[in-house]
């Protein structure tokens, strides 16, 4: 297989639509994302492929062959280090500025839940993490790499405010335009035609913390308040497609998102920051029989069956993630609310008719699912589960739905 990783720069705030309807008779506001969906961002890029090549078009078979391309990401990246969505799993006290990480932790005598499925433990804070009750404050989206090796490798449930520095990044800013259509014949805006977009400036992420005054109350420099940033995309072919050879030299302007705004498409080799880091590497390895493996999702999931995995058990809760994995049994799952996935398909493929695809459920980015190891080596899941994705569906998979990383709890 190669693999190619690519740079995204945008040269305008991007449109990340949700799948409310927006056009003429449908509404004059447009909603949006807080992050691009994966399949935007495959779709985006198999197109740019075939552009980049004057020798490629679209007919034929072209579709099918795109299809076949592995696309994962978007990732915001400073410097060369990836960042990733915040966890689920993490809790911020209000009053005491503790940072919590949530386990599943068995009932008790008298107490009760309503699952699903029988053998799933609530995850939730131990009893002296409880202590005080307190509203939970707002954690930082963006979580560089090295952070996130420390939260999915230490032994550690509770951490100091300070753990939270300068490197944690908030949500993209969100630009709201005003636009109007003006009448052709009068050169004036036509009458009850005005509409808005909301797009993501993904140029700059504000910095979650420290806070941007000063002691003194002086505004502090952009530099400091805001981190300049790219974004990080990955690209995994079939080594005899050797039609899309170009894409190890991709140069190219390109759409992303809606209302075509641009985005400079560049391969540039920084592999190094999709890898598995020693640290997570060690820590599974090390992993034996009934010990806990957690599974956080980088990009939303779809799996068949809702929340839970197609290659998971219904009765027993186990199953294997990777094909030559460890065997894991699902004790807890820390997850929000499901997010709807829905598009437009511009191709006639075999199992999808070209025209508008039906709405799916989400599992979020930054769901954490906790399994305890049954039998085989977790080092497996560094190897070869590092950022490769768990879905159900193949093509899910080669749009880069469900993206897993792994720790251990």
């Amino acid at each position: 297989m190669s693999v190619t990783t690519l740079q995204l720069t945008a040269r305008d705030p991007i449109i990340a639509r949700d799948g409310r309807p927006f056009g003429a008779g449908q509404g004059n506001r447009m909603h949006g994302l807080s992050w691009p969906l994966p399949s935007v961002v495959a779709g985006s890029f198999r197109t740019a492929l075939v552009k980049a090549n004057p020798a490629l078009t679209f007919d034929g078979e072209m579709p099918q062959r795109l299809m076949k391309i592995e696309v994962a990401g978007v990732f915001p990246t400073v410097g060369q280090e990836l960042y990733l969505p915040a966890p689920s799993d993490c809790v911020w006290d209000e009053k005491t500025g503790k940072i919590h990480r949530l386990r599943p932790i068995p009932l008790e005598q008298g107490e009760g839940v309503d699952f699903l499925l029988d053998g799933l433990e609530p995850v939730r804070l131990t009893q002296k993490q409880a202590e005080d009750d307190f509203k939970p404050k707002t954690i930082p989206a963006w979580w560089p790499l090295q952070k996130y090796v420390e939260w999915l490798t230490a032994d550690t449930i509770e951490y100091v405010p300070e753990w939270f520095d300068n490197k944690f990044l908030s949500n993209a800013k969100v630009e709201t335009r005003d636009h109007v259509c003006l009448d052709a014949d009068t050169g004036a805006a036509a009458e009850a035609q005005l509409f808005a977009t909301a797009g993501l400036n993904v140029t700059h992420l504000s910095r979650f913390y420290p806070k941007d005054l000063t002691a003194d109350k002086k505004p502090k420099p952009f530099s400091e308040r805001f981190a300049e940033i790219t974004l990080s995309a990955r690209v995994t072919m079939d080594e005899i497609e050797k039609a899309f050879a170009h894409v190890e030299n991709l140069n190219t302007w390109h759409p992303l998102g809606g209302e075509r705004r641009l985005v400079h498409w560049q391969a540039n080799g920084h592999s190094t920051a999709w890898r598995c880091p020693p640290e997570i590497s060690a820590k599974l390895a090390a992993v034996e029989k009934d010990d806990g493996i957690r599974m956080v999702l980088a990009t939303p999931a779809i799996f068949d069956h809702g929340w839970r995995p197609n290659w998971l058990d219904a009765i027993t809760l186990t199953g294997k993630p990777t094909s030559d994995g460890p065997t894991l049994k699902l004790v807890g799952v820390s997850n929000a609310r499901w997010k709807a996935v829905s598009g437009w398909s511009l191709a006639k493929l075999k199992d999808q008719p070209r025209g508008p695809k039906p709405i799916r459920r989400m599992v979020p980015a930054g769901s954490v699912y906790f399994f305890k190891k049954v039998e085989g080596d977790g080092n497996i899941l560094a190897t070869n589960g590092w950022l490769n994705p768990v879905s159900d569906s193949l093509q899910d998979r080669n749009d880069g739905f469900g993206l897993a990383v792994w720790g251990t709890w």
